[in-house]
């Protein structure tokens, strides 16, 4: 048994989860399952309602994290290669009808869409900067010996803050 006290909360958490999960998953079987046994019986009104039940629970399995989004996406196709079995047998050469789309209307563009335009005017700043301007960035920074590593520069750094301290002690002095 642990005996930190965040691991022995970690380990009740992990419990109830697994609890939930089982809860879960048993009743996503029994969904599927449903499915299944009304495509063997061949009820087209029945299969298509179990499924819509069954992808709904999938759905929600995926949001709680209980399943991954890839197996409900697995699930889900394979429940409906069965039911395009009964949906073909049933309507032989009889294409699907389906509703008329409605075409969305276009929005227009306002003023708080600009977000879109911010977007490629930063790139285009960085690609403004080219290597030999990035070169010149690097020769500015390499003539500063206080920004240097190597122990001359370092010195003579040392020695003129050292000469601006004793400047400052002789005006303060007088």
């Amino acid at each position: 048994m642990a005996n930190i006290k965040s691991k022995i909360k970690r380990i009740g958490t992990n419990e109830k989860s697994r609890v939930r999960n089982l809860a879960v998953k048993s009743e996503l079987k029994s969904k599927v399952r449903s499915v299944r046994k009304a495509v063997t019986a061949k009820d087209k009104n029945k299969a298509l309602d179990a499924y819509r039940k069954a992808s709904q629970k999938l759905d929600i399995a995926v949001s709680k994290r209980v399943i991954h989004k890839n197996q409900a996406a697995n699930r889900k196709s394979k429940l409906v290669k069965k039911l395009k079995t009964i949906l073909e047998s049933a309507e032989l050469n009889k294409p699907v009808e389906k509703a008329p789309k409605k075409a969305a209307p276009k929005k227009a563009t306002t003023k708080k869409s600009t977000s879109t335009k911010k977007a490629p005017a930063k790139k285009a700043i960085a690609k403004k900067t080219t290597p030999a301007a990035k070169s010149t960035v690097a020769k500015s920074s390499t003539s500063k010996p206080a920004n240097s590593k190597t122990p001359a520069a370092g010195k003579a750094a040392s020695k003129k803050a050292v000469t601006k301290k004793a400047a400052a002690k002789k005006t303060n002095s007088k």
